[in-house]
């Protein structure tokens, strides 16, 4: 009972109880008068039968139709405004069935008062009617509130618009009573997110929105195969490495020939590298590829994982000795080695020739 959709439509369900049992009560005294008066009018009982006849045949086509709208229902997700489906389905069932009730019992009534009062004595009595009288009362004190026309001379004001005066009527009840309503509403979301912190404000939400994003994304990225660069790329195993091959020869052999031993590209089997022996650095090679020296980038049509298994094929050449191979182009790069920073390279330099 603590969700407020399932506690709105049990109120309904009571409230429409409570309905049923007044319409009944209604429709049972209406109905001894119709007895008692179709006993000395026969054409009562006459019109009274032509009349209940017309209304279970409206019903029925209504009912038609509304199994001919419900065989096209589809299917709804399972939970509603947090309710299981079916405690938001019985729930709605019976406010449907309830809701059918009060429609028949209203139109059990409307037409058994037709038949004790003709419609010309039913419209002037609807006027006369308290009803009537009512609605009229609360139109003018809750609605609009407006001045009678009678009376709109003494409520003009000195402005003019191009010959268009200005009245001086109050504001629509039904406008202000809706402002003072968001104030209420703003009174107990103050109460609800700031005082007594049963729920989360906008930006408490928004943060804990983005919290659950971020571990969905680091979540996906850890488990994503496609997730490679040229950081955390690593050697692919033996059916990666054949896949590679495969990419060689259908866009590398231009270039570095068949074998790898080099050709318009340099020779990919020895231990000199113009931009580093790593299989990062190859990677990083294939992805970005150096445009000013004749190397394109392949990131547009190759997959990450298929420049993983490229590079990986690539760095499995190294010692193939393939025949006529090209001549060693860059530097020398050794698996493992570390290579020494420049500046510290420098400054080896320096000492060392200020020692001699």
């Amino acid at each position: 009972m603590s969700n407020y959709l399932e506690i709105l439509m049990i109120i309904v369900a009571l409230v429409l109880v409570i309905v049923i049992w007044s319409l009944s009560s209604v429709l049972a005294m209406i109905a001894k008068k119709v007895v008692e008066f179709s006993k000395t009018n026969k054409k009562v009982m006459m019109i009274l039968i032509v009349v209940m006849g017309s209304l279970f045949a409206n019903q029925a086509m209504a009912q038609a139709d509304a199994a001919i709208s419900d065989s096209t229902t589809t299917k709804v997700p399972t939970f509603y405004g947090g309710l299981s489906g079916t405690t938001f389905w019985t729930l709605g069932s019976v406010i449907a069935l309830e809701l059918f009730i009060v429609l028949l019992l209203v139109l059990f009534i409307r037409n058994l008062w037709r038949v004790l009062n003709p419609v010309t004595v039913i419209d002037k009595k609807i006027a006369e009617s308290w009803i009537i009288k009512t609605w009229n009362t609360l139109d003018k004190k809750f609605l609009t509130k407006a001045a009678p026309l009678e009376q709109e001379a003494d409520m003009l004001l000195d402005h003019d618009y191009d010959g268009i005066r200005e009245l001086d009527n109050a504001l629509p009840p039904w406008w202000k009573y809706g402002f003072y309503i968001t104030i209420l509403v703003a009174i107990f979301y103050l109460l609800k997110f700031e005082v007594w912190h049963t729920g989360q404000n906008p930006t408490e939400e928004y943060t804990t929105e983005m919290v659950e994003a971020k571990a969905q994304t680091d979540a996906y990225l850890a488990s994503a195969k496609e997730n490679v660069d040229e950081k955390s790329v690593t050697m692919a195993d033996a059916a990666g490495v054949a896949v590679g091959k495969t990419l060689f020869a259908k866009t590398c052999i231009a270039c570095h020939m068949s074998n790898g031993e080099g050709g318009v590209g340099p020779n990919l089997t020895d231990d000199y590298w113009l931009h580093g022996g790593r299989i990062n650095d190859v990677f990083k090679t294939i992805k970005y590829g150096y445009p000013d020296k004749g190397m394109q980038s392949w990131q547009s049509t190759y997959s990450p994982i298929q420049m993983q298994q490229l590079a990986s094929y690539i760095k499995s050449l190294k010692g193939t000795n393939p025949p006529n191979p090209k001549a060693p182009q860059g530097d020398l790069f050794k698996e493992g080695a570390v290579v020494a920073d420049s500046t510290a390279a420098t400054f080896v330099k320096k000492d060392s020739v200020a020692t001699k």
